[in-house]
């Protein structure tokens, strides 16, 4: 029936309808969500997400998109079952990721996906960017820095941007305080090297992954 179809939708926003007399069928109130400006589940958000985890991802990239909340329960049980997302092709991984690092706050989403739980299996190496210091004319660590890189790169691409982002991902594995002052000597080739892991996790096409990897080695 179309009630069923429509409870099997991923968010109330999601699970309307028009009848043939232009009537809007709309039993889970996704019409007061669309006004209350709110991401919510249907029915039971820790069902909808193990039918499909992905429904996760999608949740905070809408939510970015249309500048939009996540409802108090719908983000718990994306925390709850956040591991699920382990289980997602790295294709369809990548394709919620770079729209998401397309949108107007992408730093905001990304920091939403590390307190949810999701960020440790889409990309964990950016998370060994917290607390770790940069010298010289750096005023914020390394993650705070990727993350304002990535929210004021100029350019739409979403290659383009995801190489803002990881632009010093090697640092973390290179930093040396022996000499009293943090150095990150050959960042740049242990960058590189985990650039192309990257890619390939998120299975980037050959000529993405090597886009990616020209511009990193650019930035660094």
């Amino acid at each position: 029936s179309l009630e069923q179809d429509l409870e099997r939708r991923d968010f109330t926003i999601n699970a309307m309808a028009l009848d043939i007399d232009q009537t809007i069928i709309d039993p889970f109130s996704g019409k007061q969500d669309l006004i209350d400006k709110v991401i919510r589940a249907v029915g039971d958000a820790d069902r909808r997400f193990k039918e499909d985890a992905l429904r996760m991802l999608r949740a905070v990239r809408i939510a970015s998109q249309l500048k939009f909340s996540i409802s108090k329960e719908t983000l718990s049980a994306i925390q709850t079952e956040a591991e699920l997302i382990q289980h997602i092709s790295g294709e369809r991984i990548r394709d919620e990721f770079l729209k998401i690092l397309m949108t107007a706050t992408p730093s905001e989403s990304i920091t939403l996906l590390d307190e949810v739980g999701l960020l440790q299996y889409i990309l964990p190496e950016l998370l060994e960017a917290k607390g770790v210091e940069q010298a010289h004319h750096h005023i914020y660590d390394v993650w705070k820095h990727s993350l304002l890189a990535v929210e004021h790169c100029p350019s739409r691409d979403p290659i383009v941007r995801l190489a803002s982002l990881l632009h010093d991902i090697g640092k973390p594995r290179t930093a040396d305080r022996s000499s009293g002052t943090i150095t990150f000597y050959n960042h740049e080739v242990m960058g590189s090297r985990m650039v192309k892991e990257i890619g390939a996790r998120l299975k980037l096409s050959k000529h993405d992954t090597q886009r990616l990897f020209t511009l990193v080695r650019w930035h660094m």
